[in-house]
């Protein structure tokens, strides 16, 4: 259904710009329009039967909206509407609010329905409109707004945990404890945010998902069913873990500008990047945050590789490095048939704890140094 026409369509129109998760019902109380984010919310595309035509109470019992909306929020709507569609309720007051409970990602999420009555220009009832919004305060909107959208758009995909091949990718800053310890805690503070703000934006702009940031480590994923194939992923991984010293470096320049002592030769990042063509990946969204997290056998090993890289090495693996089609490789500047690997073992930090656990969890893993 393309939408509806005259005034109703109109209304339509302005809130599919607005990007609202919203429904139109017209003067008869049937269901005339749905937009693009209600339709992702409910799990329903354009092709999807959602009850136009029919009346409220016969769309709400639809198993499409059931699934949606809490038992409590349909028996609120059909309660709150049934008055206001039949005219009972004061014109002069055409907007009202309603708390209700949405049922998305198999997690139950509270949200503000904001009702508008709509009227005809001679006064005469053309319908309502129904606009569902977040019920959280203007100053936690904004800051949730600061964040990449597309990113946020590729985490909301993941409601669902599956398996999912990717590439991954850990870094964290060498030898971060001498020199936390040789900086002021402020100065160490505002280089570790930078570095981390740089790594993000730098895994964003290739398409990647953000792990978990630890301290002064961070990690990443690009998923095959983001790219489009697998050669695509691993080339977007890559082209992180290229741009990562240049990223790092503008971050050193800027803070070294401001009077700290710091300079490239102190701030280095230790990266290991690793293809896994079975993890499990999916949102872990708790009370105090939302992330994106992958548990396979590939994972640990690429967090060992990572623990072993020491001096701004960036140390990929062959796996993902021959995930690489020859056009991809060539626009990344490698020649995979010239590269030689060695044993991750062979690279261990002289017996050390991170290398035994290395050694034990990922030594035949075979890798070669970027750098």
């Amino acid at each position: 259904m393309g939408g509806p026409e005259g005034p109703l369509g109109e209304v339509a129109t302005a809130l599919a710009a607005g990007r609202t998760a919203a429904q139109v019902i017209d003067a008869h109380g049937r269901l005339a329009w749905v937009s693009e984010q209600m339709l992702m919310l409910a799990g329903a595309d354009d092709d999807t039967d959602v009850g136009y035509g029919e009346h409220v109470d016969e769309v709400l019992e639809r198993p499409l909206w059931r699934d949606l909306l809490t038992p409590e929020a349909v028996e609120t709507l059909r309660r709150d509407l049934h008055p206001r569609l039949d005219g009972q309720t004061d014109p002069a007051a055409p907007l009202w609010v309603l708390p209700l409970g949405l049922q998305v990602g198999a997690r139950q999420r509270s949200v503000g329905m904001l009702g508008v009555g709509l009227r005809h220009a001679d006064g005469s009832p053309m319908g309502a409109a129904l606009i569902y919004a977040p019920l959280l305060p203007a100053r936690v909107l904004a800051l949730v707004s600061e964040g990449d959208e597309a990113m946020f758009t590729r985490m909301a995909d993941l409601s669902e945990p599956a398996k999912r091949p990717a590439a991954i990718v850990f870094a964290d800053v060498d030898s971060s404890g001498p020199l936390s310890r040789r900086l002021p805690t402020p100065a160490y503070f505002e280089l570790i945010r930078g570095i981390t703000t740089a790594f993000d934006a730098l895994v964003a702009r290739h398409g990647g998902i953000v792990g978990k940031h630890a301290g002064d480590g961070a990690s990443a994923y690009f998923l095959t069913e983001g790219h489009g194939s697998d050669s695509e992923a691993a080339s977007a991984a890559l082209r992180v873990v290229q741009g990562l010293p240049g990223a790092v470096a503008e971050v050193v320049a800027d803070l070294a500008e401001t009077g700290v002592d710091v300079s490239d030769e102190h701030c280095r990042l230790n990266v290991g990047a690793h293809w896994g063509a079975d993890l499990f990946i999916g949102q872990v969204v708790t009370g105090g945050r939302l992330e994106v997290t992958a548990l396979g056998d590939e994972v640990n090993e690429c967090a060992r590789v990572e623990q072993v890289a020491a001096g701004g090495q960036r140390l990929v693996s062959k796996t993902l490095v021959e995930r690489l089609g020859e056009e991809a490789a060539a626009e990344l500047g490698l020649r995979p048939r010239s590269l030689t690997y060695r044993m991750l073992a062979e690279l261990t930090r002289d017996g050390g704890a991170a290398g035994g656990k290395a050694e034990r969890d990922a030594g035949s893993l075979a890798v070669h140094d970027l750098g």
